[in-house]
């Protein structure tokens, strides 16, 4: 699972993240900001969740969250250290949830960094 200090909980931190790279999947959009030479340097990789009332009802809403964080969790050390990520949910992630939730969330990382370099 992810660690508390790899959590994205400020809405500052939450507006950061927005103004960073998107990389759109299918059933989730993926923002990603890398900190500039200095800025947050030894900070954690944090990663934020967005997952609206159009996923489904609470119990949805909060499976979809927790296997985001489980997917995500191995690929935090790709990332650069104070980089914050955030995951907005579709409304198709519950269905992806049931299916293939952790290949999609490993095809966005791999997208991003393959849009990056």
């Amino acid at each position: 699972m992810l660690a508390q200090q790899n959590r994205l909980r400020k809405a500052s931190e939450f507006a950061l993240a927005t103004k960073g790279k998107r990389v759109a999947g299918e059933n989730f959009l993926l923002y990603v900001a890398t900190p500039q030479h200095g800025e947050r340097s030894g900070a954690p990789v944090k990663v934020g969740l967005i997952v609206g009332k159009n996923v489904g009802n609470s119990v949805v809403r909060h499976r979809v969250s927790r296997q985001i964080r489980h997917a995500i969790a191995p690929h935090l050390e790709k990332f650069s250290d104070g980089t914050f990520l955030l995951f907005r949910a579709h409304p198709g992630a519950a269905k992806s949830a049931e299916g293939n939730l952790s290949g999609e969330i490993s095809a966005l990382v791999e997208k991003y960094f393959s849009v990056a370099r």
